[in-house]
């Protein structure tokens, strides 16, 4: 049974601010964790007065640092919270959040908790082995909306105290990856609001995250449930967006991969939607998604209506939706119509040609013919090669069996997701042109050809080149850009950048300004002449984008390896979370997105 060592914070009773659902919330959700089955709840409650500055500090540090591998450590904090501008050139979006501990609104109290000192103290945690979520329901401004909901949020005040390069939770990179999962209210810049609800005072966000979790049962993922949650706050007010930052595909509280598809369909106010859109590489109106059901007998298909940037508005294929479909989060599979696929080209003996070609028509990412990536399978001698990508050559495949004949299927189809991630590109260049992906040297030499192409040299003694990298925002508004590293083992991670909204005339920091190591990926000796090459491509938007379709695990022939492997090759740094995507491609006339990248070759002189 798991452990969950929980700490629920709720602050109702501050000086001049008072606030009246928060101790509702975390008593909520207290009962919440002890209703579940397979968890042993450990349980810390800070309470109105009892949440001081110092109290919150060493519940996390103490008790939530009590966990062992295999545990999981819970914060859920409902109170206030405030933010600044800050002149920290690692804040993407020029400001700095906090959370307003009960002692923290006298003059002469004890300071904010700020964002990167919760941050590092909470992955502190996570490194150990422990599964951290942090549920966070505040706020960074005050004042009250027009329906009579109060805001959780106050006015920093210039005599607070606060943290030198402190970096927003929720809406700036920190130093690394986040190794904690963070439900948080509201964007960066937005309030979290309470009100009534069933004669209580409540937060919109504890309530709608509570009311998901008991819709969806113990084992849902933490993009379900963020997904059915985010739709109920936003039928209540738009000026509330929740967030989620981390494995979506993961088990909520308990943190094992669920290998869940990264798509969800959802009905909301705007009718369904799917969490994939142009940006994804979903080309046109008229693709279809499969909605993933082990026990149904007939496949229930949706069809795209509208492709938006971040979305896709869809209707049903032939099947009426029951008041259940309408309260749940579907996960959901795309068919053959929703990307373009690989022109496979098989050649060899009849019967091993034979072999490929039926494994080839299985799956929705490949075909025989047409205008897609042309990819080529030369048979014979009991072996497959397969050639045609971009990336290091593949090694060669046995051809024996149907199997085998299945895993040259899966490899041609692995190199098609690469490439539909590595060509994607939107024809409006608007927002395009106005953002910029910087490399600057650290360690070793740095060149650029004519092509454009960098060209890091390992140092004559033969350490690795590090280098900066940034994403420059040249618009006059905020962006949402999140930084892919595509290697040519065939992988690729956004765990440089993650994902978050990047200020006008700022930048965000892969690593959160740390170097980005450059290294031959493993089994490629580090002798003269020795190369590697790696595409660092910023996707951009207005608003967030799923990220889990980006992630990609480096090709191997080993089914189990690479649904355990990390993403290293080239200059995956240390710090790299697993993941893995499943498609993207090239898009035609869609919405407010676009791409920049550079092309990084890493060599031994």
């Amino acid at each position: 049974m798991r452990t969950v060592y929980a700490l629920f914070v709720g602050i109702d009773t501050y000086p001049d601010s008072p606030l009246t659902g928060c101790v509702n919330d975390v008593a909520a959700a207290e009962d919440w964790l002890r209703r579940q089955p397979g968890l042993q709840p450990d349980v810390l409650r800070l309470r109105n007065a009892e949440a001081t500055r110092d109290a919150l500090v060493a519940g996390v540090d103490r008790h939530l640092g009590s966990a062992g591998p295999g545990d999981t450590a819970l914060l859920w904090y409902s109170g206030h919270g405030s933010e600044r501008p800050t002149d920290d050139k690692l804040a993407s979006t020029g400001y700095s959040q906090a959370l307003v501990c009960h002692d923290s609104l006298t003059a002469g109290g004890q300071p904010l908790l700020q964002d990167a000192e919760l941050g590092a103290r909470l992955d502190g945690i996570a490194r150990r082995g422990v599964h951290v979520v942090a549920v966070l329901d505040c706020c960074h401004s005050g004042g009250a909306s027009s329906r009579g909901e109060t805001a959780r949020g106050v006015a920093w005040r210039p005599w607070w105290r606060t943290t030198p390069g402190a970096r927003d939770l929720r809406g700036t990179a920190p130093a690394a990856a986040p190794a904690h999962v963070l439900l948080a209210a509201c964007r960066p810049h937005e309030s979290a609001y309470e009100g009534a609800v069933d004669g209580l005072r409540r937060g919109w966000w504890s309530h709608s995250l509570l009311h998901a979790l008991d819709s969806l049962g113990p084992r849902s993922t933490y993009g379900r449930v963020h997904a059915l949650a985010e739709e109920r706050v936003r039928d209540r007010t738009h000026l509330q967006r929740p967030e989620l930052r981390g494995p979506a595909t993961r088990r909520f509280l308990h943190g094992e991969e669920t290998h869940d598809s990264p798509y969800l369909l959802r009905h909301t106010a705007r009718g369904w939607e799917v969490n994939c859109g142009g940006a994804h590489g979903l080309s046109s109106p008229g693709a279809e998604f499969t909605l993933v059901e082990p026990a149904a007998p007939t496949p229930r298909v949706v069809r795209m209506r509208e492709v938006r940037a971040e979305t896709s508005l869809a209707e049903t294929v032939g099947w009426q939706p029951s008041a259940d479909d309408l309260a749940t989060v579907h996960p959901v599979r795309p068919s053959a119509l929703a990307f373009p696929p690989a022109a496979v080209t098989v050649t060899g003996p009849p019967g091993d040609v034979r072999l490929v070609e039926d494994a080839v028509g299985a799956s929705p990412m490949l075909a025989a013919g047409g205008p897609g990536l042309p990819l080529l399978v030369e048979t014979g001698d009991g072996w497959a090669r397969v050639s045609g990508g971009a990336g290091h050559p593949v090694a060669p495949l046995p051809l024996r069996s149907s199997a085998d004949a299945a895993r040259v299927a899966d490899c041609c189809a692995h190199i098609a997701r690469w490439h539909h991630l590595h060509d994607l590109a939107n024809p409006d260049t608007s927002l395009s042109s106005l953002i910029r992906v910087s490399v600057d040297p650290l360690v070793g030499k740095l060149r650029r050809t004519a092509t454009g192409e960098i060209v890091c040299s390992y140092t004559p003694d033969g350490r690795e080149p590090q280098v900066g990298v940034r994403i420059d925002n040249l618009w006059v508004d905020e962006l949402w850009c999140v930084l892919l590293n595509l290697t040519d083992g065939y992988a690729a991670s956004p765990h440089l950048y993650e994902g978050a909204f990047v200020g006008p005339g700022r930048a965000g920091h892969a690593r959160g300004g740390e170097p980005v190591w450059l290294r031959l990926p493993p089994g490629r000796a580090v002798v003269r002449g020795a190369s590697t090459r790696d595409v660092l491509k910023v996707i951009v938007a207005e608003n967030e984008l799923n990220t889990e379709p980006f992630r990609l695990r480096a090709w191997s022939p080993d089914p189990q390896a690479r649904g355990a492997a990390v993403p290293q090759e080239g200059r995956v740094v240390r710090l790299a979370r697993p993941g893995r995507r499943d498609m993207g491609g090239p898009t035609h006339g869609v919405g407010r997105w676009g791409t920049a990248s550079v092309v990084i070759r890493t060599e031994v002189p």
